[in-house]
């Protein structure tokens, strides 16, 4: 088990940032109100995607962009949410909404699989470059202040004529946040992890006979008083 587990945590360490060396930006500002950023970079053979917005008023603004993977935040100055990796992904028109207003936006965001193509038949190793993996990080300043460094780390691989599952969970926020993830929580109550420390967190290692299938997760984040400070979803894998 021990040499899977380096191998995982080694492959998927904690990175600084998610989506280095944005492009293709696309940005815009309402005034007095809100400005957004929307950007991609390629990596390897796959690309992320960066989105950010900065509250430009004087009071904190309620927050939902969906297509960037913000379901519902408030913030009273920046927030940044970069997503890895996607095969393919493109520019596409979008909503923004801030303070109750609807804001035209373009979002770099992964194009729909093809029909058929949902679900791949295997799942490779992760040292190949078609291993399949998802990362979200949750970077700003949310609710009253509270400051968040987040990064979510998620792979499905096989192991032998198993499935190996891997979440790693990275906290580095300035200020005490609390992390509920759903997949990570679905595992944890069906299947008993190896627990890991990595690199800036906790890796979560399950290994198991069922099927893993892709399917969004949320992600909430909590202040230490357990109030609601964002709500955010990503592509994941759990069991089928």
């Amino acid at each position: 088990m021990r040499p899977l587990i380096a191998l995982m945590a080694a492959a998927f360490a904690y990175g600084a940032d998610l989506c280095p060396s944005a492009a293709d930006i696309k940005t815009g500002t309402v005034e007095g109100a809100i400005e957004w950023r929307s950007a991609t970079a390629k990596l390897g053979r796959k690309q992320c995607v960066d989105n950010s917005v900065r509250n430009l008023g004087p009071t904190t603004t309620a927050i939902e962009w969906p297509g960037a993977g913000i379901l519902s935040v408030t913030t009273a100055a920046n927030l940044r949410v970069a997503i890895c990796c996607y095969r393919h992904e493109a520019a596409q028109p979008d909503t923004l909404r801030a303070g109750g207003r609807e804001i035209a936006v373009t979002t770099h965001r992964e194009l729909p699989k093809p029909p058929g193509k949902e679900e791949d038949d295997d799942f490779p190793d992760l040292i190949e470059d078609d291993a399949h993996g998802r990362a979200i990080s949750i970077q700003g300043t949310l609710g009253d202040g509270v400051r968040v460094d987040i990064v979510l780390r998620c792979t499905a691989s096989k192991f032998a004529d198993q499935f190996a599952y891997q979440y790693i969970v990275s906290n580095r926020s300035a200020d005490a946040v609390g992390v509920e993830w759903d997949h990570l929580k679905r595992l944890r109550s069906e299947l008993s992890p190896n627990i890991q420390p990595v690199a800036g967190g906790t890796a979560y290692i399950f290994i198991t006979e069922r099927r893993p299938t892709e399917a969004i997760a949320t992600v909430e984040l909590k202040s230490k008083e357990g109030k609601l400070l964002g709500r955010f979803q990503f592509d994941g894998f759990t069991l089928k």
